[in-house]
């Protein structure tokens, strides 16, 4: 099931939902009369739908680039009490810094092994904290990390070169040849903007493979056979054993609805399940692996958590609310029914909640992958779901009356006039 989840990811912001700014020409005077005291930018000034080449329209164009050049060549300082240096190290195309300061970090990065480490297990290993490349790229655009380049041996002082943010974009953006898993403009644009949203984003195992195997938890767990299992097991067989004809489905030569009295309308449904249906529950794991192929274009990116998860912990994450695969719409065309089922083989079995709304159950299925479409930098969000609608029977859903029009709730209603 693919659908257009637009709730997949919310979208926060000051400006209303139907208000799209890029369509407007802005007037970036305002700008000019912020100040270090302002907690709140004023509101934005009035559109001009069409130029009529006067001097005061020149004149209000003129100021307002002039105030929007101001703005962009303010220089940005560190706070001494949160400056935090990185090291870039172009071996593994990541930084490194000790003892970074700030909340981000807690959900950020990583300290390496002794096997993994660069610099092997010396004394700051532990102390050393390891940031990917999209990581460094978020951390500087916010003004957090100050990054700099690797210090030579004749350089004074004990960091080398500040790397501006051009810099930066050009060493992590890109190095497909020399870095296996590059990280590409989709995947970074992804990535900023689940973490401008509150979310928390990890890279997936499959970040740089083309996928893993189905794995045992792919599949549905199987049950534990107990007597009282293997009882009704017993009574099922009797009862198929001396069913009658007319409690099953209709021979060929009749009709499938026999003529009679049907106390309500599930028995008359239960008749009409003529065609089976795709089960999640009932798929097992093959006794021989099957050879797995998977489309490197769609295959799961990052891992995400909901803002102000109580179980993700940085040292064992646990299993993520979403998974989700950036797709770069100008290079990949729409995927197939065989891709989308080889990307939902492989994710693991997720099925939904005991006592879980009709609606949920049907979104997000037993698997669920989010496809994160990127086209020029705008992204759309899709939720691949294997749901299974053969498993809700909506003709045994009970269904309560308001209780305003046509009789009591759950009632049977007002009597027609008739005639």
């Amino acid at each position: 099931m693919a659908d257009a989840d637009e709730d997949v990811i919310p979208r926060s912001g000051p400006m209303g939902e139907d208000t799209d700014l890029s369509d407007e020409t802005q007037d970036f005077r305002f700008l000019a009369a912020l100040s270090a005291e302002d907690a709140k930018l004023p509101k934005r000034g009035e559109k001009d739908f069409e130029p009529h080449a006067t001097a005061l329209q020149s004149n209000t164009l003129a100021a307002s680039r002039l105030a929007m050049h101001t703005a962009l060549s303010y220089q940005r300082i560190h706070q001494p009490k949160g400056h935090t240096v990185a090291t870039y190290h172009p071996a593994t195309n990541m930084a490194y810094a000790y003892n970074p300061r700030g909340p981000l970090f807690s959900k950020m990065g990583q300290v390496l092994s002794a096997r993994d480490d660069p610099f092997g297990d010396d004394g700051k290993r532990g102390q050393r904290l390891w940031l990917l490349p999209e990581e460094v790229l978020y951390l500087i655009e916010r003004g957090t990390l100050d990054v700099r380049w690797p210090s030579l041996e004749e350089d004074e002082g004990e960091f080398g070169l500040p790397m501006s943010l051009q810099g930066a974009y050009a060493m992590f953006l890109g190095e497909e040849e020399t870095h296996d898993g590059a990280l590409t403009f989709e995947r970074y644009s992804v990535y900023t903007g689940l973490k401008r949203a509150g979310y928390t984003v990890l890279r997936a195992p499959t970040w740089n493979s083309p996928g893993l195997p189905p794995k045992e938890n792919c599949y549905p767990p199987l049950l534990r056979r107990t007597w009282q299992t293997g009882l009704l097991d017993v009574s099922s067989f009797w009862k198929r054993l001396f069913a009658t004809e007319g409690s099953g489905h209709a021979s060929h030569d009749k009709p499938i609805i026999v003529p009679g009295l049907y106390r309500n309308y599930a028995e008359i449904y239960r008749r009409l399940a003529l065609i089976d249906f795709h089960d999640p529950t009932a798929q097992r794991q093959p006794p021989v692996p099957e050879n797995f192929t998977n489309d490197p274009d769609f295959r799961v990116t990052y891992h995400v958590w909901k803002p102000g998860s109580m179980t993700f912990k940085k040292s064992a994450p646990g299993t993520p609310d979403f998974r989700i695969a950036v797709v770069d719409a100008r290079k990949t065309r729409v995927p197939s029914l065989e891709q989308l089922g080889d990307l939902l083989e492989a994710s693991p079995y997720d099925p939904p909640r005991e006592g879980a709304p009709f609606s949920q159950k049907l979104k997000n299925g037993y698997k669920n992958v989010i496809l994160a479409v990127v086209d020029q930098g705008v992204t759309s969000y899709l939720r691949i779901a294997d749901s299974a609608f053969g498993r809700e029977r909506l003709y045994q859903r009970t269904f309560r009356g308001s209780g305003k029009r046509g009789g009591r709730g759950g009632g049977r209603g007002g009597r027609g006039r008739g005639r």
